[in-house]
């Protein structure tokens, strides 16, 4: 018997929920084959059953969960003797690609834990919070979703190597864009290169001449026109002082932060701020599907 709710999401989340449930099955329960047009995660909570994907099947039992892609064709059946009971949870979103990739999840391998599992597990932790929140009204979503990217990032935490497909990123572009998130989601902090290389897990030097060799700039000169970039939206779009724009991107010293500005854009940022209007400041720094890094000198 099963218990759940479905939902029909047309936004462009990261990640979206489509449905959530849990289900005791009967002996030989079984699905498919067939698709489904989203990501589908089983997580075996108890008993144990049969999982057939890409011509191969897979015995699996408490502990373990399993990824059913799109429009991937799959067939899973729950043991005669000891049929499984499992929660799934079914997702897409415009980077659930990208986090289950992270995670080491695709068509290729979508099998994942161990067999007798404790019930301490990261992963079992988040699948029974996910059956807990089924019964909630009001917080159900919210409460979903948070296990969701509590569950991916726990997969991806334990992930440690990059992917080496050759229809993935190559490993020395992954640790560059590891390292591009990091500094657009932190560019306000103090940052120093030696952190960011061992936040990433790479030598200091080595990770400089890789990310030069990626980006075509150094992590420093990368650091300073992202932070230069976001300055410059915030004179053309604000009235804040220019010390608090400074600080705003990671200075606490307007002196500097105003010669760096210079350097970069060519002009003070009261000169630039007076010279500006917000329609003009479009350039952005970006770091697309080829590293291409571009701003203003």
């Amino acid at each position: 018997m099963s218990q759940g709710f479905l939902r029909d999401f047309t936004d462009r989340s990261d990640l979206r929920i489509y449905d959530c449930s849990q289900q005791e099955c009967e002996p030989g329960h079984a699905w498919g084959p067939g698709v489904r047009d989203h990501y589908l995660i089983h997580f075996i909570l108890a008993g144990c059953g049969i999982f057939q994907s890409e011509g191969q099947t897979r015995s699996l039992a408490a502990g373990q969960g399993f990824l059913i892609c799109p429009e991937q064709t799959a067939f899973y059946q729950a043991d005669q003797e000891n049929p499984w009971h499992y929660v799934w949870i079914g997702f897409n979103g415009s980077r659930a690609a990208e986090y289950l990739h992270l995670a080491g999840l695709s068509v290729r391998s979508p099998v994942f834990g161990q067999p007798g599992l404790p019930d301490g597990s990261a992963a079992r932790g988040c699948f029974t919070a996910m059956a807990a929140a089924l019964a909630q009204k009001r917080g159900r979503d919210l409460h979903l979703l948070g296990q969701l990217h509590l569950l991916l990032a726990g997969l991806a935490e334990e992930n440690t190597t990059p992917p080496a497909d050759e229809d993935q990123l190559s490993r020395r572009e992954w640790y560059v864009r590891q390292a591009a998130d990091f500094l657009a989601m932190n560019y306000s902090r103090q940052i120093s290169i030696n952190g960011l290389a061992r936040q990433i897990g790479l030598d200091r030097s080595y990770f400089g001449v890789l990310f030069r060799e990626q980006a075509g700039v150094s992590p420093q000169q990368y650091l300073l026109r992202l932070r230069m970039e976001k300055a410059a939206g915030l004179l053309a779009r604000s009235s804040l002082p220019v010390s608090t724009v400074a600080r705003s991107v990671g200075y606490e010293d307007p002196l500097l932060f105003s010669r760096m500005f210079r350097k970069v854009r060519g002009q003070t940022p009261s000169e630039y701020r007076s010279r500006t209007s917000p329609a003009d400041n479009k350039k952005m720094l970006v770091l697309g599907e080829n590293l291409e890094v571009s701003a203003s000198e």
